[in-house]
């Protein structure tokens, strides 16, 4: 006996995807494209008239997860990063316009998803250029701008923080949202620390980092000995994980993703 799959489409009004290009996605997806990563999730790139589109196919969840998602206990990732570029765009933040999301159902439960976005053409990504102190400098101001605003990325790696820089300066964008942090108030306190320790792993670039945050953001200096005690912590977590992988029947256990 067959299985119904059942997809649910959003497209914003501005899309400018052709028609029924969302409706055909999974299968557009599996037989076109340009792969550019491809680990649990899948990115492929795809030209649309004279521009390119980005579409991130997210892996299918384990099925705890599936169950919450499809129950409305938790937002699927592909729909959280519509409505939360949304709200970056609104809060005068730059990250890639999305254009829609597909969700698949199948037996009623959330399989695969995609979302569809703008595609930045020539991006750089701070992780690319750590080494320029100016950029980093820029980059912690923006920091503490994100942050004065309520907002946090979740995930906020280099490697999410694309950037240009023109006559007035540098400008970020950031990438890979679909976990993030609204508040109505500043971000302070254990979300501020957890967030500063993120994007170093030296010590001696997270210091740099932190230093001038300090200087911008007018906050104690006491918070740079404790972003470094929260990176201290998260690296010997690693180290844990690392280890705990190489015990038999501990595999599963050490290989959950690590959240905030």
């Amino acid at each position: 006996m067959s299985t119904s799959v059942v997809y649910k489409i959003v497209e914003s009004p501005q899309s400018p995807l052709p028609k029924d290009f969302l409706k055909n996605l999974p299968h557009i997806f599996s037989q076109e494209g340009t792969t550019i990563y491809k680990k649990r999730n899948e990115i492929k790139l795809f030209r649309v008239g004279n521009a390119t589109i980005c579409v991130k196919k997210y892996g299918i969840a384990p099925f705890f997860n599936r169950v919450f998602y499809s129950l409305g206990l938790r937002i699927p990732k592909a729909r959280r990063a519509y409505m939360y570029a949304q709200r970056i765009l609104e809060c005068g933040f730059q990250t890639p316009v999305q254009y829609g999301y597909v969700l698949q159902y199948t037996g009623g439960l959330l399989g695969a998803s995609y979302s569809v976005e703008a595609f930045i053409e020539n991006a750089k990504t701070v992780a690319d250029f750590k080494q320029d102190k100016e950029l980093i400098k820029a980059f912690a101001r923006y920091t503490a701008q994100l942050h004065a605003n309520g907002l946090m990325h979740r995930d906020y790696i280099l490697n999410n923080i694309l950037f240009e820089k023109d006559n007035t300066g540098y400008h970020f964008t950031l990438i890979d949202i679909n976990r993030f942090v609204f508040q109505q108030k500043p971000i302070r306190g254990f979300l501020q620390r957890m967030n500063l320790m993120q994007p170093f792993n030296d010590p001696k670039e997270l210091e740099f980092f932190v230093q001038e945050y300090i200087r911008v953001a007018s906050v104690p200096c006491s918070l740079l000995k404790q972003v470094k005690f929260f990176r201290l912590w998260r690296t010997r977590y690693s180290a844990l994980k690392r280890f705990l992988k190489k015990l038999p029947g501990l595999r599963a256990l050490a290989s959950r993703s690590y959240r905030l």
